[in-house]
C-alpha cells in the first residue's frame, strides 16, 4: 500500500498512494523533469472499504511497503556516444535502459511491467525511435519479462551491435565469465540508419 516507484536519473516517478501493485486499476506515471502525466494501461486495485465501512486487514508486505519504494528504472542516451550504432541513426532517436531493479520481496506483481511501461511512455514523449537493453543471460526471469514488453533479441554478431556492447564492456566473458544479450524495441514501426550521404546535411 503506499507503494512508489521513481528513478531520480531518468526523472520518471511513479507514485501510488492507497495502492497494491496487484491486478486492479489505476495507474499514473508523472515525468517530473517534464511536469507531463502519462496513464499506463497497468491495472492496479485501490485500497478501499469494507461493506460495513470498516478498513480491509492489510497484510505485513503491504504494511511494510507503504510509501516505500519498491523498484526503479533508468534510462539514458549517453551510451550511444562516439559508437557506431550511435553513429548511425538519426540524433535523439535512441534510448538505452541502463538499470532495473525491483525490490526482492515486491517481485512478481508487476512492477517492473509498470517500469518499462513508463519508459515507453517517456520514449513517446520524445519520440525515441528505439530502446535498447542489455540482460545477463542467466536472469531467465528478466528475459521473459522484456520479451512479454516487446523487446527482440538483437544480433551480437552484428559489427554495429558487437562494437556498441563491447563499448559498454558487457560482451562475453568481459565481467567475471558473465554473458548478456541485446535486446531491442522499435516504438515508431521503423528502424532509420544514417548514410553517409545523410551525415553530410547533419
Amino acid at each position: 500500500r503506499g507503494a512508489k516507484i521513481t528513478s531520480t536519473s531518468s526523472g520518471v516517478a511513479v507514485d501510488s498512494p492507497s495502492l497494491t501493485i496487484t491486478p486492479g486499476r489505476g495507474a499514473t506515471i508523472t515525468s517530473v523533469s517534464s511536469g507531463v502525466v502519462v496513464h499506463s494501461d497497468l491495472e492496479f486495485a485501490t485500497i478501499g472499504k469494507n461493506h460495513d465501512g470498516s478498513t480491509p486487514q492489510t497484510t505485513e508486505r503491504e504494511i511494510n511497503n507503504q510509501g516505500s519504494i519498491i523498484g526503479s528504472i533508468e534510462c539514458s542516451h549517453q551510451e550511444f556516444r562516439g559508437t557506431m550504432l550511435g553513429n548511425s541513426r538519426p540524433k535523439g532517436s535512441l534510448m538505452y535502459v541502463t538499470e532495473v531493479a525491483v525490490r526482492t520481496d515486491a517481485r512478481r506483481c508487476g512492477a517492473g511491467a509498470m517500469l518499462m511501461r513508463g519508459v515507453d511512455e517517456v520514449a513517446s514523449l520524445r519520440k525515441i525511435e528505439t530502446i535498447y537493453l542489455h540482460v545477463d543471460v542467466a536472469n531467465r526471469a528478466a528475459c521473459a519479462m522484456y520479451e512479454k514488453c516487446g523487446y527482440s533479441y538483437l544480433d551480437k554478431r552484428d559489427p554495429i551491435y558487437a562494437q556498441f556492447t563491447a563499448s559498454l564492456n558487457l560482451h562475453d566473458g568481459a565481467m567475471h565469465g558473465r554473458k548478456h544479450y541485446l535486446m531491442g524495441k522499435n516504438m515508431l514501426g521503423k528502424t532509420t540508419w544514417v548514410t553517409d550521404e545523410d551525415a553530410l546535411f547533419f
